[in-house]
């Protein structure tokens, strides 16, 4: 027994004597005493510097998708990506069945699906589908074409209107890019019929690649020359005709130094469409003019912007109207000055003077009034009333997602409700640096002397960074059912002007400060806000208002299914499309920087058409330029966060 367990023992020693010679061991993580020392490391290369990069951003319309080669661009979804300088990037534009790609804008051009870019500096491209909604032939109008020509793609005709008059009901014309002048090229059915379209089969007008196709003036218009003219019920050839199911598409107006027409865009018809159009006005204008009336039903202002001179800016109604179910969507208005002695306003329902149910249903969905400048006021009631306001006896209107922002007014930034107006209802929407520096403004205001229907303030938010002062609201108003709730006031001057009407419901709103608040429910603690357009996570404002809801205006995604009309599925729906970068951003901000100055007798006597969005300084990143989306986001003194133009 003693001889076997002397060899176990033996065996034992000799592999702790291999494992020792070997540096391993069985019991412990700890080194060996016996393990060399580490070397000294081998000095470093310094590293090369971080290539620069920049950022390249889509913004498409309509339904389709934009991928990227190099990969990060699938948009839709990702819509912007950093690239290394140098970078060569090629774009391919894919439309969803019933659409078809028209084309891009920005740092791209024409109708080809694939397009190369390289990236040099922040890069912005636009891409554009189009529902296929005409079924019948497609011509062309070019610059170089002539009228005798059969308008095909290789033989267009000239002029535009003579090629929209030679349209049967569901054909297109498109217009390839260029300047085209005066009544020959105006889309004005008052001097050239257009076919109607029909409900699966719209009669269409577009231009080639959008804002690409610039309609102007060169002398003095009368007064229903507006370039776009849609007519009414008009007897024809022995029958009523009213221009219906017509959708113009893409262009520039431009009305230069002509009193007249009153309006631009002008609209009885019913069941069209304006998308994807910019509307200049220079010099004096008539006395109740601007750039688009809506006088028919069921009519569309889509992707649209309009600058310069006006009196209303983007109207639906009128003192004798019967104008109905009308949308503005995506708008974006900046008046520059006007000469009309007039209440003037950036938009408008103007109900009908004597009928209070004939101006109705009318929708603005995600509109801006921008860097606004305040008319002439003659006396005290033809003030700029607002960024909005409702005269006389507007009904069921609503206002949703939508901006007045650093705009001069007499009155208030959304001044809603006057006389018998019945059922108003502005949500999520903005009112911030709503100012003058002659007397008081307020955010909302309302002075209806009709006790019936229903007046709706919720999820709003109001307030001020300049100096001018600004209240948060004007209660004169005497419905029976009045609301404000969720709404977050920042900073005001004081939180009303005037006698207080009450409110029915007023409850879970926000004061900084807290010595302006009021109402039940009322939150005053941790009430940062770095961005207009959202309240700030971790606040106060979230989950506080009614229901769980965040208090203020949440503006992030687009409100109404694109090219819908009322009625359609969608139209009136908060969507889960983007809506920041702002869709044609760069092509906005080109034309509404063109110079403008305003001739002798307009208020304001001058214009600088750079202010604002349209400055050509950098934004906070000290880099990109400033755009419309950066100017807002950035208003606050905050950079904008990196994921909207990713």
């Amino acid at each position: 027994m003693s001889s076997i367990r002397s060899r176990v023992a033996a065996a034992v020693l000799a592999v702790a004597v291999l494992l020792a010679g070997c540096g391993g061991s069985s019991t412990s993580d700890t080194p060996s005493n016996d393990s060399p020392p580490p070397s000294t490391p081998s000095p470093q290369p310094t590293p090369a510097p971080t290539p620069t990069s920049y950022l390249l951003t889509i913004a498409a319309s309509g339904s389709g998708r934009v991928s990227s080669g190099p990969a990060g661009i699938e948009c839709g979804n990702d819509c912007s990506q950093s690239y290394t300088d140098g970078t060569e990037v090629t774009l391919t534009a894919t439309a969803n069945s019933g659409y078809t790609f028209s084309g891009w804008t920005g740092a791209c051009s024409g109708v080809s699906p694939s397009c190369k870019v390289t990236i040099n500096a922040a890069i912005n491209v636009g891409a554009g589908f189009v529902a296929n909604i005409g079924r019948g032939a497609t011509y062309y109008v070019a610059t170089s074409g002539n009228d005798n020509n059969n308008g095909s793609s290789s033989a267009p005709w000239r002029t535009i209107a003579y090629g929209a008059s030679r349209l049967a009901s569901g054909d297109t014309l498109i217009v390839r890019a260029g300047e085209y002048f005066d009544l020959a090229n105006f889309i004005n059915t008052r001097h050239r019929p257009i076919a109607s379209g029909t409900p699966a089969a719209f009669t269409t007008i577009r231009a080639e690649t959008p804002f690409s196709v610039r309609i102007l003036n060169t002398g003095s218009l009368d007064y229903w020359d507006a370039p776009v003219f849609l007519q009414g019920s008009v007897a024809s050839l022995g029958q009523t005709v009213t221009d219906s199911y017509i959708h113009v598409d893409g262009f520039i107006f431009d009305i230069r130094n002509s009193l007249n027409p009153a309006y631009m865009g002008w609209i009885y018809g019913h069941h069209n469409k304006i998308t994807r159009s910019i509307f200049r006005r220079v010099g004096n204008v008539d006395n109740y003019g601007g750039w688009v009336t809506l006088i028919g039903d069921y009519n569309l202002v889509e992707d649209a912007a309009g600058v310069g001179a006006a009196r209303y800016g983007f109207i639906t109604g009128g003192p004798s109207a019967t104008s109905r179910n009308n949308i503005f969507r995506r708008v974006v208005g900046r008046i520059d000055y006007t000469n009309s002695t007039e209440p003037k306003a950036t938009f408008s329902v103007y109900g009908n003077d004597g009928l209070v149910d004939e101006v109705r249903d009318h929708l603005f969905q995600n509109c801006i009034a921008i860097d606004g400048r305040r008319g002439p006021r003659p006396i005290a009631d033809n003030d700029t009333y607002g960024g909005f306001y409702f005269p006389k006896n507007a009904m069921n209107a609503t206002i949703q997602g939508s901006i007045v922002l650093n705009t001069e007014v007499g009155y208030a930034g959304y001044f809603v409700k006057e006389l018998s107006g019945r059922n108003i209802k502005v949500e999520h929407s903005v009112a911030w640096d709503i100012w003058n520096t002659t007397s008081d403004v307020s955010g909302v205001r309302a002075n209806g002397n009709v006790d019936t229907a229903a007046l709706i303030f919720d999820h709003m938010t109001i307030g001020r960074s300049g100096v001018n002062p600004m209240y948060g609201y004007t209660n004169w108003d005497h419905a029976p059912t009045k609301q404000l709730t969720n709404t977050f006031f920042y900073n005001n001057t004081g939180i009303r002007i005037g006698t207080n009407q009450g409110w029915t419901s007023e409850t879970n709103n926000a004061f900084a400060p807290a010595a302006q608040a009021e109402g039940s429910h009322p939150v005053t603690t941790g009430l940062n806000l770095r961005y207009v357009v959202r309240p700030e996570p971790g606040s106060g404002l979230i989950a506080a208002g009614s229901g769980g809801s965040d208090i203020g205006a949440t503006i992030l995604y687009r409100y109404g299914a694109s090219g819908t009309l009322w009625g359609e599925a969608g139209y009136d729906q908060l969507t889960t499309e983007s809506l920041w970068p702002w869709p044609y951003e760069a092509q906005i901000k080109a034309v509404f920087a063109e110079p403008n100055d305003p001739p002798a007798g307009n208020t304001p006597s001058s214009n600088d058409t750079v202010r604002g969005f349209c400055a050509t300084r950098a934004r906070l990143d000290g880099v990109n330029p400033v755009t419309l989306t950066s100017y807002i986001w950035e208003y606050l003194g905050n950079p904008i966060p990196a994921d909207i133009y990713r």
